[in-house]
């Protein structure tokens, strides 16, 4: 399967454009495509639980890939969707896939979603999150000296800002960030030329991105807060050291490379992976050969941090 495979067969299904769509339809979207994600991956353990959230409870469904030996990393994972749409159960496969090249224990959350709950909800969820994970990682048979926040797309714009809230707020200490795909800056008037070049026709679509952004904050002002917007925050000097994927086909993806460029600059050690001729979504789809290169790429990074 390739990116030209997977416009062809959206486009054979009809697949509607994001923005044309109610939310109830986006999420119903968004769920569908488990049906090409191919089998799970086996797993020595999968727990179901939950830790407490602002707005009450979320769901966390945790993978551990073999026996509890309390040196794996504890990877916090927070799944994509425009902050509208997606689950743990969209990302079961991809991060079973993650948990197996990898290692590493992988914690999956759900948090509560826009636009019942809006900037910043989410980002609240996704810092009270890690905060609750990072403790029980032995629980899990990871190593509490070993945390990763990690997300696709609009999780991983989460995990920028549970990061930096965690400078700010003095903890956890993060060992790394993954962020796959992520949304670092405002949709609309978008200077980069990756909102130029594939601002149509890829899945993912400028329209698309302005419309996730209006659904998203409360306030239009809100665009430019450093949780919202983490492109946009004056200093970026006390990050963790990141590790960042984008997508060629990708209008997300000159804004993520520029966010890599900012940390580096801020003293930040960072990579940055360009995947050639993938999609936005290519993290959702474990059968694609740019997946596994992806999650070997995260086991390398991580066995070098550790």
């Amino acid at each position: 399967m390739d990116s030209e495979r997977v416009l062809h067969a959206l486009d054979e299904q009809g697949f509607p454009a994001f923005e044309q769509v109610s939310v109830v339809v986006i999420r119903e979207l968004l769920d569908g495509l488990v049906q090409v994600q191919g089998p799970p991956a086996p797993m020595a353990q999968v727990t179901d639980t939950s830790v407490p959230g602002p707005g009450g409870p979320l769901p966390v469904r945790v993978y551990r890939p073999g026996p509890p030996d309390g040196r794996r990393p504890l990877v916090v994972f927070f799944h994509g969707g425009g902050w509208v749409a997606g689950s743990v159960d969209l990302v079961d496969r991809p991060l079973r896939g993650l948990a197996a090249a990898t290692g590493a224990v992988v914690a999956s959350v759900g948090y509560r979603r826009a636009p019942e709950t809006r900037f910043p909800g989410p980002v609240l969820d996704a810092y009270a999150a890690v905060d609750a994970l990072a403790p029980r990682a032995a629980e899990f048979g990871a190593d509490p000296d070993r945390l990763v926040v990690a997300g696709e797309s609009a999780g991983a714009n989460l995990a920028t800002a549970a990061c930096r809230m965690a400078v700010e707020r003095g903890g956890p200490d993060i060992g790394l960030q993954l962020l796959i795909c992520p949304i670092t800056a405002p949709a609309r008037d978008s200077p980069f030329p990756s909102y130029q070049e594939f601002a149509r026709g890829y899945v993912n679509t400028r329209a698309a991105m302005e419309h996730f952004w209006d659904l998203y904050l409360a306030r239009p002002e809100d665009a430019t807060h450093p949780w919202a917007a983490p492109l946009l925050a004056d200093d970026l000097s006390r990050q963790p050291p990141a590790l960042i994927l984008t997508a060629e086909y990708d209008p997300l993806r000159d804004e993520g490379e520029a966010y890599g460029r900012r940390l580096r600059a801020a003293g930040v050690p960072t990579t940055v992976s360009r995947y050639a001729g993938m999609l936005h979504i290519f993290f959702l789809l474990p059968r694609l050969a740019a997946f596994q290169e992806a999650v070997d790429e995260v086991g390398r990074a991580l066995r070098a941090r550790w």
